[in-house]
């Protein structure tokens, strides 16, 4: 019996810390800093042949030309998110976008070999727990009016794992989102990072959207979490990956590409997990989905 396996990254720019930004955010997500990180998970990815998810944040995901087009309706859009927008628009108009404008990274994704997922990180990044309804809508009517691949996604990933507002994404066209686990303190996050006995997920049947495992967070080698010993983090992986092959269910990691431009360190405990599911993968063991992939399945099991 084969388990699944998903990776997916929420990709951001510095639209994932608009309300929070630090002159550290400028040093970390530079335009140079992010080509690094997405280059050097779309070489490991190619390398052992495993498709991703790669779901971008749409404002992220657009040039500088047109971010410009769809400006007039985020600023309208800021008027309910005053907290997280404004800052968001005033740096852009500071600094020139450094960090704001991820159109040449989607397309380095699409290349690769690997045959990658684009999906959706919320148009804006402004967690939809701050949105009305009517305010989910305008945001997706946004989403209409995106350039290039992110606006063919099919499969989203809630901002900041906050999740609402379901029935507008069945509304816009969406197959499954990405669920969330139930929040913690940092602290019990962190301890969660040695516990050794997490089970894998079982597939839940889809209604109206497919719900995809919420997963479990690659440790970001940053701060205390740089305690965490690399070999504990790849025990954990092989544990759940053999749990999933027993009993046929389903591991989803995911991770922020910006996680390994402001910790490259980050990038080895990647090329170890993925190392991992390509020796699951080759041995029968693991079959490895996009998100998309996974609703397909999902479905076809109704």
């Amino acid at each position: 019996m084969a388990g699944k396996f998903i990776l997916s990254f929420d990709c951001e720019g510095k639209w994932g810390v608009a309300d929070i930004l630090t002159p550290e955010h400028g040093r970390d997500l530079s335009d140079e800093r992010l080509r690094n990180a997405y280059h050097s998970i779309l070489a490991i990815l190619d390398e052992f042949d495993i498709p991703a998810t790669f779901a971008f944040v749409g404002t992220f995901a657009q040039s500088p030309a047109d971010f410009g087009r769809i400006r007039l309706g985020i600023e309208a859009l800021a008027g309910k998110a005053q907290a997280y927008l404004a800052p968001a628009l005033r740096e852009i108009d500071e600094d020139g976008g450094e960090g704001w404008h991820g159109d040449h990274l989607v397309e380095e994704v699409t290349q690769s070999r690997a045959g990658h997922e684009i999906a959706l990180h919320g148009v804006t990044h402004v967690p939809w727990t701050m949105l009305d309804e009517a305010s989910a809508e305008a945001e997706m009517a946004l989403f209409q009016e995106l350039q290039g691949p992110v606006r063919e996604s099919r499969t989203f990933v809630y901002p900041r794992n906050l999740v609402s507002h379901q029935a507008v994404l069945a509304r816009h066209g969406f197959v499954g989102f990405r669920t969330a686990r139930p929040e913690r303190s940092r602290l019990l996050s962190l301890l969660a990072e040695f516990n050794l006995l997490e089970t894998p997920e079982i597939p839940v049947p889809p209604a109206d959207l497919v719900l995809i495992p919420a997963g479990f967070f690659l440790n970001w080698r940053s701060g205390l979490r740089r305690l965490v010993p690399p070999a504990v983090t790849r025990m954990r992986v092989r544990r759940l990956l053999g749990a999933a092959a027993a009993g046929g269910t389903v591991v989803h990691y995911w991770l922020h590409p910006e996680n390994v431009a402001s910790a490259p360190s980050t990038l080895e405990l990647l090329r170890a997990l993925v190392r991992e599911v390509a020796r699951s993968r080759d041995a029968g063991d693991c079959e490895v989905m996009t998100q998309l992939g996974y609703c397909r399945w999902a479905e076809s099991l109704r």
